[in-house]
């Protein structure tokens, strides 16, 4: 969520760098609270008071959504500062907590282990997902003065949209994750112009979805870039500054985005 209070104020600050000196001030108040014990709710008060006081100016800038492997998504070093490559060429970045991420999966897995008779998996994650949604109810207050958006819920059932791709209850996996993502992320954000799937070198899951990019394409109506990170050197991010820079096409063509 922090990392989603950064990329909703950075890319409008007055201030350049002011943002992430808030960002590393907020996680040391956030660290001393759990190394402490101290409450987390007080801590979390003061850690958004930060971005609160941040000078913005809001200007009209494409909204770019980022999904995929996990580590690639979310390390700066692995995927070559990703948000800020993208912010500093104009966009906005949209990217997914990781508690979203849980509950936009978590009715596909619970159906499956259902099913499949793995009731210890299911009460046990059951109670996991309980819990999380009630923290959720308890700290999300705080965050969403910024935000500007109420506690995420998942609109869609997914079979609804796993059955357009072939995708059955028993499949389960980082693909199928990936289709629930950026159906969800699509529902949250309706004006989003882009979105960007990070993966790294040899990534199955990676390349299934990106071999279904196409078909999603034509129902999203939203352009998907695959990024490869594979440690070879040059720039990854730079595929995706055509996409920035005209935001009038809409929506892009699947041979152009080949053609980059």
């Amino acid at each position: 969520l922090l990392r989603s209070v950064g990329c909703r104020v950075r890319p409008y600050e007055l201030d350049p760098g002011a943002t992430d000196q808030a960002l590393e001030m907020a996680l040391d108040i956030l660290r001393d609270a759990f190394e402490s014990g101290s409450s987390k709710e007080t801590a979390l008060q003061k850690a958004m008071q930060l971005f609160s006081d941040i000078a913005i100016e809001k200007t009209c800038r494409p909204k770019v959504g980022i999904f995929g492997d996990l580590y690639a998504r979310d390390n700066d070093i692995m995927n070559q500062d990703l948000i800020h490559f993208i912010e500093d060429h104009g966009g906005e970045v949209i990217t997914t907590p990781y508690y979203k991420y849980v509950k936009i999966i978590a009715s596909s897995y619970f159906k499956k282990w259902f099913k499949e008779g793995k009731y210890v998996s299911l009460i046990s994650n059951s109670a996991l997902l309980f819990a999380m949604q009630a923290m959720e109810k308890k700290y999300y207050r705080y965050f969403e003065p910024i935000l500007d958006r109420s506690e995420f819920t998942v609109k869609q059932p997914d079979e609804n949209i796993l059955s357009e791709y072939g995708i059955l209850q028993e499949h389960t996996g980082e693909s199928m994750d990936n289709i629930l993502k950026i159906y969800h992320i699509i529902n949250e954000h309706p004006d989003l112009k882009l979105l960007v799937q990070t993966n790294p070198a040899f990534c199955c899951p990676g390349l299934i979805t990106e071999s279904m990019t196409q078909k999603i394409e034509s129902r999203i109506k939203v352009p998907i870039v695959s990024i490869t990170y594979d440690v070879s050197g040059g720039n990854k991010n730079a595929v995706i500054i055509p996409f920035l820079k005209d935001t009038k096409e809409s929506p892009y063509s699947h041979s152009r985005k080949v053609s980059v």
